[in-house]
């Protein structure tokens, strides 16, 4: 990254963004195959690659902003996540880098359009950005930087045990999104 992100040029900062995201899924797969590390520390680099992500955008991030967006991509993200949990081994790897790569896509896009409340328009995208991810998780885990953190992952929301209460509380709160959102489709189709 350039000391003097803030004086990039639209180009330099979506080829950065890519850059990041590239870099958080390649990250990603490392953390996924490694079973201790768990999905507390892919939540961590994800938290963290938005964090950057922001930075080169010139926006600082608060706590909330991130856990919203998070949890605006709903069960949907909820579930992947959880699913890097079950001891798959190797197929942990292109799971953890396809959504990582996804939450980047999706994160520089919302950053793009100042941050908007609703998510719902961000949802296709993070689905083909998951797919593209997934296309891509070889390519991933064969880049050199897997290896090198960008600073400090633990220390956003408050190190391992803050990340382990925050995703808990961003998956109930997407379960009660999810589960208002039937009830009202229910409740639509049954008018008819």
């Amino acid at each position: 990254m350039k000391d003097d992100e803030c004086l990039l040029n639209e180009a330099e900062i979506e080829a950065e963004a890519e850059k990041l995201c590239r870099w958080g899924a390649a990250r990603a797969g490392l953390i996924a195959a490694a079973p201790l590390l768990g999905t507390v520390a892919l939540i961590a680099n994800e938290v963290y690659m938005i964090g950057r992500l922001g930075k080169l955008r010139g926006v600082e991030l608060e706590e909330g902003a991130v856990k919203g967006l998070l949890a605006g991509l709903g069960a949907t993200f909820c579930g992947q996540t959880l699913t890097t949990l079950l001891p798959l081994g190797p197929l942990n790897i292109p799971l953890g880098a396809a959504i990582t790569y996804a939450v980047g896509k999706v994160a520089n896009a919302w950053l793009k359009a100042g941050q908007p409340e609703d998510i719902a328009a961000f949802k296709e995208l993070y689905e083909e950005a998951y797919e593209e991810g997934r296309a891509k998780a070889a390519d991933f885990a064969r880049m050199d930087c897997k290896k090198e953190p960008l600073g400090d992952e633990k220390r956003t929301f408050g190190g391992e045990e803050g990340l382990e209460q925050a995703f808990a509380r961003l998956c109930e709160g997407a379960d009660a999104l999810e589960t208002k959102l039937k009830e009202k489709v229910d409740a639509a189709l049954h008018k008819k």
